[in-house]
């Protein structure tokens, strides 16, 4: 069996798998819709205003525009989210990182790639190979008398 064959039946099976789990991840998503919508509304729970307690920024604060400022909105303290919270939420999503994971499973079939980590692997085996030799001889060294025997001299 050739390598493209292998590599293509591989895709399959992934791509395979890819589909039964979007499929999974939908059943359960729409299960846990229906589940929030059967369920009554929770009555509002009657709570104090916050209070914002604001101090005077002992160095000049960087400008922050209106939006990104924590607010009061209905009785409750709004505050948007950071940036790092923001990127974090685009790239937990499952399709990016399903596109994120593609995108590598593609550059490792290339042909650049594949030579590169075959090269890769080669040195690291001959290496392993190497150090294996040398501990072998090191292990002949240190069975041997250090000092030349009666038998060596010829007495």
């Amino acid at each position: 069996m050739s390598t493209e064959v292998v590599i293509l039946v591989a895709t399959a099976v992934l791509a395979a798998v890819a589909i039964c789990a979007a499929l999974i991840a939908v059943r359960a998503v729409r299960r846990i819709t229906r589940a929030e919508t059967a369920l009554p509304a929770p009555e509002p729970a009657v709570t104090r205003p916050a209070e914002i307690v604001l101090h005077e920024p002992e160095a000049p604060a960087a400008v922050v525009s209106d939006e990104l400022v924590p607010r009061v909105v209905e009785g409750r303290l709004v505050v948007p989210p950071s940036e790092q919270q923001v990127v974090q939420a685009a790239l937990g999503r499952p399709g990016v990182r399903l596109s994120v994971y593609a995108h590598g499973f593609a550059h490792a079939l290339r042909a650049e790639s594949r030579d590169r980590i075959a090269a890769m692997m080669r040195r690291e085996f001959r290496r392993r190979r190497r150090e294996r030799l040398q501990a072998g001889r090191r292990a002949v060294r240190s069975a041997r008398p250090s000092s030349p025997s009666d038998e060596w001299l010829g007495s």
